[in-house]
């Protein structure tokens, strides 16, 4: 490197102020940013970035400052087009495209040309870059964190997955050096930090912490470990800590009203597809001081990332996979803060990308940014910016800010695996490797507009379950929709993430509560819902082909492990049990009461009480509210159908008709198998089965002989591998495929198979059985499950 450019650059740095820290390999600059050491490490990222010396997609000079040519005239012309005073830059922008032609039109051109010009185009990139106002954020707050001992979307965030190390810190922007100091340092024992959010008025900071002093060997030996929520001044002082107990409490945000918002394992329950502990995470609410932490989601399995949209909504990451496949549908939901008007954001019927997590409402737009990650690996993979008036699946919302990324998990990609920078000017090949996971990845964006945002960024591949991930991946970085990046910090041994500035912003409007607290006067734990027409949807129902609605409740899996004990034949499969059902009128309408509180999900019934369509995802009221959809699973684009009033809405709240004797708690030999005792077992016995079925009542395994012959013959819904998107109905719910209306033994039964005449409620018994997924048990515990097998009754799932 020429003295006089190397010179150049360290004054520059010291004048502008932005020296980023050390980067995740090799030496570590000086405590005291020193100018040249934070040059160093700068241009060393460029290397990094562009291939130069590295096995990870590697580049020669001329090459690459192509790319920072193309990438900076992008980057200038929307600046200068915004009215951002660039006369300089622009003109010394110019010059440098111009030696560029004259160096690429000179055959001979020495190898140390186009290093210098590749140096100095990014040196006048970078500085067009940090002119921009939106970057001008002051001082940023950010958490160093050692990623979790098991790389996955839930086990992430366990307090017994964590490793210890990191805190949070706030990145100064101001003097002669970029400077990272810790807040509160010293004052909380060795331990894992996540998920910084700064008041509204820019003087606090929420984060998660949890005491760990060792790394776990196992996700069991440190069971006893939670994150809690704490919260520290912007200058250092007055740390507390706010939620105790034990519960992981991650991810808060202030809330417009002063309370917070935040995940928590509060909710209890367990998923369903994977080995565990996993205990479910939810949102949570909790005051200002950290009194009164309660749920105010139900959902029966995971939640992430709250964030509060530009209208004072909550938007945050739902993983939705109530009888579909449990890889996909960790999509955008939103709700209000006190957890009403619960409803699909985005992704819901979307299959790529697998998941969206971390979504923000970008200042001054409709839109939110985004991460789109994977299932199986901790969250990181492609930033994105998603506009639902677009649509609100597949990838017409979806705008890629990050396209040298693919979507991890749900698009393939080729790329070379990346080490340490090599020695050699000219590295040899790299055997190309098929991944699922892409070569490097972004993380925890922070958008500052529609195009310019901080995110964490890392050169490292990212890694699936159920290893862990390096230390020291990420830094932060200024990140803009042209593929300009620019280093802020880098610690050498831990990551950097979750970026925002230290500064007030803009408060969103406070949402008032619709919801009851249950010590009011004359507060119930109920609220009412509304279907306006529930033939329109998609797809759409034949007109007058439902007649009622059965109201079925989803139930938490209370055991931690896949199938231990399993409900059914239906793999990985959530219990529930019948409420009951209510009229649909005329017109398509219903509108009905039901219990606050717990998961609840909608099967539209024919005439004979089958299910004609399903709803496979779950909704829940909070005490007191009134929620309304327009049709079963309709157009969220979709408006009401026309200007009458709803019959339904002419009469009181339809009370829910409970379902009949064993649907509640769900129990297979109270509700099929008296049926089959009275119409089938004199030809079904076990001395004489007809056809090979033997349909009495006899414990069978885990099940029973009669369950056991006929639960295949239903066409259940359960996550399986191979061709899921044509075996489970993938992703729309298909009217008729499942249940009852698709089971080929019903249909025998309806046309009197051996002079058989089911009578109404006979068919209405296996109708309920067949469409709740050809469950057996109504329960998760092992105990109450062989009660049941043997018929007994229990009081019901230790879980709602």
């Amino acid at each position: 490197m020429k003295r006089s450019l190397f010179t150049a650059l360290c004054c520059w740095l010291v004048l502008a102020g932005v020296l980023g820290g050390p980067i995740a390999s090799g030496a570590a600059p000086r405590e005291t940013g020193d100018p040249a050491d934070a040059a160093q490490a700068i241009e060393r990222d460029w290397r990094m970035q562009d291939g130069i010396g590295t096995p990870r997609e590697p580049s020669t000079f001329p090459a690459a400052l192509q790319r920072t040519l193309q990438g900076g005239d992008r980057l200038l012309a929307d600046l200068l087009a915004s009215g951002v005073p660039l006369a300089s830059e622009a003109a010394r922008w110019r010059q440098l495209q111009g030696r560029y032609k004259e160096l690429s039109a000179a055959p001979e051109t020495a190898a140390g040309e186009w290093e210098d010009l590749w140096r100095q185009a990014h040196l006048a990139r970078r500085r067009i870059a940090l002119a921009n106002p939106a970057a001008r954020v002051g001082p940023i707050v950010l958490v160093k964190q050692v990623p979790s001992m098991f790389s996955h979307q839930l086990t992430q965030y366990y307090g017994s997955c964590a490793r210890p190390g990191g805190g949070v810190y706030v990145l100064d922007v101001s003097g002669d050096a970029w400077r990272c100091r810790p807040l509160a340092a010293g004052r909380l024992p060795p331990g894992s930090y996540q998920h910084a959010d700064v008041s509204w008025d820019g003087r606090r900071v929420l984060f998660a912490y949890c005491h760990a002093e060792t790394t776990p060997k196992d996700r069991e030996e440190h069971l006893e470990r939670y994150y809690h929520l704490y919260e520290v001044r912007a200058d250092g002082s007055g740390l507390r800590q706010l939620t105790d107990g034990a519960w992981d409490d991650f991810a808060p945000r202030y809330l417009p009203d002063g309370k917070i918002v935040f995940i928590s394992t509060r909710r209890q329950g367990f998923h369903r597809c994977g080995r565990g502990p996993c205990a479910v995470y939810t949102l949570a609410v909790c005051n200002a001081d950290g009194t009164q932490p309660h749920v105010v989601s139900y959902h029966e399995t995971h939640e992430w990332d709250p964030a509060v949209l530009a209208d004072g909504r909550v938007i945050y990451t739902r993983w939705d996979y109530v009888d579909r496949n449990a890889i996909h549908y960790q999509q955008l939901w939103s709700a209000r803060p006190d957890g009403s008007d619960v409803r699909i954001y985005y992704g819901n019927g979307t299959l790529n990308p697998v998941g969206v997590w971390e979504a923000r409402a970008v200042p001054g737009s409709p839109r939110v940014m985004a991460t789109a990650a994977a299932h199986h690996a901790m969250t990181a993979g492609s930033i994105i910016l998603l506009d639902v008036t677009r649509g609100r699946d597949g990838l017409a919302p979806v705008t890629r800010l990050t396209p040298d990324v693919p979507f991890p998990e749900s698009e393939s990609t080729v790329l070379p695996a990346w080490h340490e920078p090599m020695a050699s000017p000219s590295p040899p090949p790299v055997p190309l490797e098929a991944k699922r996971w892409p070569g490097h990845c972004y993380r925890s964006p922070y958008p500052l507009s529609e195009k310019y945002f901080l995110a964490a960024y890392s050169f490292d591949s990212l890694v699936g379950e159920p290893q862990a991930n390096r230390a020291n991946m990420f830094g932060i970085y200024l990140v803009d929709a042209w593929g300009n990046k620019e280093l802020l910090y880098r610690d050498p041994e831990i990551s950097s993430l979750w970026p925002m500035p230290l500064a007030a912003r803009p408060r969103p409007p406070i949402v008032a509560s619709v919801a009851e607290t249950q010590d009011q006067p004359g507060s119930r734990a109920e609220g009412t819902l509304l279907v306006q027409d529930v033939h329109r949807g998609w797809p759409s129902l034949p007109k007058d082909s439902v007649k009622r609605l059965r109201i079925v409740q989803v139930l938490p899996k209370s055991t931690p492990h896949v199938n231990e004990p399993s409900v059914g034949l239906a793999n990985a499969s959530p219990g529930r049990q019948v409420l009951g059902t209510v009229p649909v009128e005329a017109d398509g309408s219903a509108y009905f009461r039901a219990p606050a509180g717990i998961p609840l999900a909608f099967q539209a019934l024919d005439q004979r009480g089958q299910a004609v369509q399903m709803m496979r995802s779950i909704t829940y009221l909070q005490p007191g509210e009134t929620a309304g959809c327009i049709g079963c699973h309709e157009s969220r684009a979709s408006a009401p159908p026309g200007a009458a009033m709803p019959l339904a809405l002419r009469r009181p709240p339809s009370a829910i008709e409970p379902g009949p004797d064993g649907s509640k708690p769900f129990s297979y030999p109270i509700l099929v198998q008296p049926v089959l005792d009275k119409k089938c077992v004199s030809c079904h016995a076990a001395s004489k089965p007809g056809g090979g079925l033997v349909l009495t009542g006899q414990p069978q395994g885990h099940y029973t002989a009669s369950y056991n012959a006929l639960a295949p013959r239903v066409p259940f819904s359960a996550w399986q591998g191979g061709d899921f998107l044509r075996g489970n109905s993938e992703p729309v719910t298909t009217p008729g495929y499942f249940g009852a209306r698709g089971s080929r033994t019903m249909k025998l039964l309806l046309d009197g198979h051996q002079g058989v005449v089911l009578t109404v409620e006979e068919i209405q018994r296996l109708a309920t059985w067949m469409d709740t997924n050809a469950l057996f048990y109504g329960t998760f515990d092992p105990a109450d499950q062989a009660r049941q097998q043997r018929g007994q009754r229990i009081a019901g799932p230790a879980i709602q």
